[in-house]
């Protein structure tokens, strides 16, 4: 092979090379997005349409859709580092089981949007399943100003007590405002049931800090970094005396870097 041959042999492969890299650019891009859109809160039939003016999350209190191109994605997309799957009308296939049988009425709890900075993990700090646990923070919600936007239980049960989004009270002024997603893990004796219920603490904080666009990172930082929470980070950096959900966790064998990476990763 000539010089020039080689020359050209080399321009060849070097522009085979950027023109792979740009093709892999534009797929990885059209599948991984990272999105810093509100989420749109809408009414039943207003998710039912088949076109939207903005791209980004839709939620109608029941149902999760998210849009591009002025229409709602199907199949499979990773956003901000969390996959989702969608079925063939648009509508979200949530990894988890949500149960709303002890959500708060209007009139109940805080209807006030939180800004989207934290993620906040709790767990119930008694011997409540999580029936009895969400049951409680309905009865009590606005008497004790304590409940969270999820209980998570009964064998990975997820209990909507609020929709997410809004404040609830759950660690303090500063935290709640600052956190439109709080969840409490209820407790349980059984090893199977705690697995299923960890499991699903873990994809509900998962999916909605990649509906919110809140780093999948635990407990770094100090005040104002943001991420996912644990009640003890607020109460090191914020306010409160909480130091959940360390010790319960411990006790099934759950440490802090292992939710640390369950959380970055999934399962």
């Amino acid at each position: 092979m000539t010089k020039k041959k080689r020359q050209q042999h080399r321009l060849i492969i070097i522009f085979s090379c950027v023109i792979l890299a740009i093709v892999f650019a534009v797929v990885f891009s059209f599948t991984h997005l990272r999105e810093n859109q509100p989420v749109h809160y809408v009414t039943v039939s207003q998710l039912n349409q088949t076109t939207f003016n903005h791209s980004g999350w839709y939620y109608d209190g029941r149902n999760w859709a998210y849009v591009r191109n002025r229409h709602k994605v199907t199949g499979s997309l990773t956003i901000n580092g969390v996959h989702y799957r969608f079925n063939h009308n648009g509508i979200q296939e949530l990894p988890y089981q949500v149960n709303y049988q002890y959500e708060l009425s209007p009139n109940q709890g805080s209807n006030q949007q939180a800004y989207s900075s934290y993620i906040i993990l709790h767990d119930v700090g008694s011997n409540s399943n999580g029936q009895q646990a969400a049951a409680y923070m309905q009865r009590t919600a606005n008497s004790n100003q304590a409940y969270a936007n999820f209980v998570v239980g009964d064998g990975g049960v997820v209990y909507q007590i609020k929709q997410p989004g809004t404040v609830s009270w759950g660690a303090g002024i500063e935290a709640n405002n600052n956190a439109p997603v709080q969840i409490e893990l209820a407790h349980t004796n059984n090893d199977e049931t705690f697995q299923k219920d960890y499991q699903a603490y873990v994809a509900l904080a998962r999916d909605l800090a990649g509906k919110y666009n809140i780093p999948l990172t635990l407990d770094q930082g100090g005040r104002g970094t943001r991420g996912i929470k644990s009640h003890l980070w607020v109460t090191q950096h914020l306010w409160g005396d909480h130091h959940d959900p360390y010790e319960y966790l411990q006790k099934f064998g759950v440490t802090k870097s292992r939710l640390e990476s369950d959380l970055k990763s999934g399962f």
